[in-house]
């Protein structure tokens, strides 16, 4: 199994990190591109570009679909956490630790999770604006399917919360959706989650 190491926090690996696409700032050579040609094709976005012409014809519709790509890619800044800490609480061999009688205040436990899957579905949705106000029929609603792939994984559970990730590797596989058309798709290779995230507070089971 090919592995790589995050350059950034494990605790800040977002969804555009696993999709492997660049910062909106930093096209990362190209790679947001893949997303242009399936977005010109949408009705979303070609109602955009007659809204567009409507408003102003010194608004260049390229500058405009520049903007869209990048933003297009800023959908995918979401934490993966916030996809995995909700399914492993209901994971009932995690769930038990929320017992307080079988594992009281103050008691440490380190979870060894098997291989397993977590299922991905999100909506993000992106507003166009011209001059701060909506466009009429300038949203565009996404759909984000996929499944999140670890192994490895050790959790810190104390006093009935998630405190820590220690370890693991994850994977992704899965698309970014717009009227059922995809966007961008990517089976990414494993992310080593090396160290130890801390959870702070922890994250109540």
């Amino acid at each position: 199994m090919s592995k790589a190491n995050l350059k950034a926090s494990e605790a800040n690996l977002k969804m555009k990190d696993l999709f492997e696409v660049g910062n909106a700032k930093d096209p990362s050579e190209g790679k947001n591109e893949t997303a242009r040609p399936e977005l010109e094709a949408s009705k979303a976005v070609t109602a955009l570009k007659e809204e567009v012409a409507k408003k102003s014809k010194l608004v260049r519709w390229s500058v405009v679909e520049d903007v869209l790509v990048d933003k297009t890619v800023e959908v995918l800044d979401i934490p993966v956490l916030t996809f995995l800490l909700p399914a492993w609480q209901k994971y009932r061999e995690i769930h038990e630790f929320a017992d307080t009688e079988k594992h009281p205040a103050g008691e440490t436990n380190l979870v060894s999770l098997v291989e397993h899957t977590v299922k991905v579905e999100h909506y993000p949705s992106l507003q166009v604006t011209y001059r701060g106000v909506d466009i009429p029929k300038a949203k565009l609603e996404f759909t984000l399917l996929g499944v999140l792939t670890l192994e490895g994984v050790v959790l810190k559970i104390q006093d009935g919360k998630i405190k820590s990730i220690q370890g693991g590797a994850v994977k992704w596989s899965g698309e970014l959706l717009l009227e059922k058309r995809s966007i961008l798709k990517k089976e990414s290779k494993f992310y080593d989650l090396t160290g130890n995230i801390d959870l702070g507070e922890g994250i109540a089971l």
